[in-house]
């Protein structure tokens, strides 16, 4: 029976030195691209920061799921207990500082190809996490990525010496412990609050409008920058709005007004919407009542974010002449 016993270890042994090498191996390569990122903090864009930190989260997670799955075709105990934790606490460590990063400097994950555009918009909360927070909660993933370092080096250890001695690839992701230190990190924290790179830009644009019905041939004696449209009693506004700035819009509006040139009386009509980054939207379109043979004056205006001083492409206003039935 003891024979038999070893035997079976020594194959499970075995096993998981075989797969969990492979998971070793993908996690290295997520440990270089992020010690690159970490590295380069200062110099990055916003863009391609939350890109790394969304690519460590995911492949992180992804090198988690192999482990548990590698570890349950060889029941070694604790062994197998403390091989999928070190993958389950890199993961973590990742989300965690993505979280903190992201709720400093008021950024979100990059929404996935199809999801809504407010999706993984930053909350109001989260974009008021204090640099002395931030700071706290990046050391914390780096103790934690520690921490899991000296759990594998315990797991390779007791697969080289147990039966079968399977052989584990060296994985370490913290290579030097000084750099996850609080005052280390608060010095990095405080490069991202001053990189001209990563500083947040806002630059909402309307990029097109269309009204229906369309402009008619301008007829001649018609007055200069007036289009004149075939007789209705509704005119439609469809607006296509685009995020040209460095962050998520969550909270966008836009005014259509519809002024009657005739008495002056003016239709408002205001529209909320959210915008991905480098992303844009068609707005629902804004439709107003209007009497033939009556000039109209159409104005498009997007209410700025806080924080956008550009005022180019963010104001669309037209003539309209609606012509006299027939």
């Amino acid at each position: 029976m003891s024979r038999q016993s070893q035997g079976y270890d020594a194959a499970s042994n075995r096993a998981l030195a075989v797969q969990g090498s492979v998971v070793a191996e993908q996690s290295n390569v997520t440990a270089a691209q992020l010690r690159k990122l970490v590295n380069d903090v200062s110099t990055e864009t916003r863009q391609g920061l939350q890109l790394g930190l969304d690519t460590a989260v995911a492949q992180s997670a992804q090198e988690s799921t192999q482990a548990t799955l590698a570890a349950r075709s060889s029941p070694l105990g604790a062994v197998s207990t403390n091989f999928v934790t070190v993958f389950a606490d890199r993961a973590q460590s990742m989300d965690e500082l993505r979280t903190a990063v992201d709720a400093y400097l008021g950024m979100g994950p990059i929404p996935d190809v199809g999801a809504p555009a407010d999706a993984t918009a930053p909350s109001d909360a989260a974009s008021a996490l204090s640099a002395t927070q931030a700071t706290n909660r990046i050391a914390a993933a780096g103790a934690l990525l520690v921490r899991a370092d000296q759990l594998y080096g315990t797991v390779r250890r007791s697969l080289a010496t147990g039966n079968g001695h399977g052989r584990l690839p060296r994985s370490v992701w913290v290579t030097d412990p000084q750099l996850w230190q609080v005052g280390t990190v608060a010095a990095q924290v405080d490069l991202m609050a001053t990189s001209p790179s990563l500083l947040a830009t806002h630059d909402v644009v309307i990029r097109t409008t269309r009204i229906v019905p369309p402009a008619l041939p301008t007829p001649q004696g018609a007055p200069p920058g007036v289009s004149v449209l075939s007789p209705t009693r509704n005119v439609g506004v469809t607006v296509v709005l685009a995020n040209q700035g460095s962050v998520v819009e969550p909270h966008v509006s836009i005014r259509f007004t519809m002024a009657d040139q005739t008495n002056g009386d003016t239709a408002t009509h205001v529209e909320r919407t959210s915008l991905a980054l480098d992303g844009s939207v068609t707005l629902p379109t804004a439709t107003f009542s209007v009497k033939p043979g009556t000039t109209y004056v159409l104005g498009v205006q997007i209410v700025l974010p806080p924080g956008q001083t550009e005022t180019n492409g963010t104001v669309f206003q037209q003539a309209l002449q609606v012509a006299p039935a027939t």
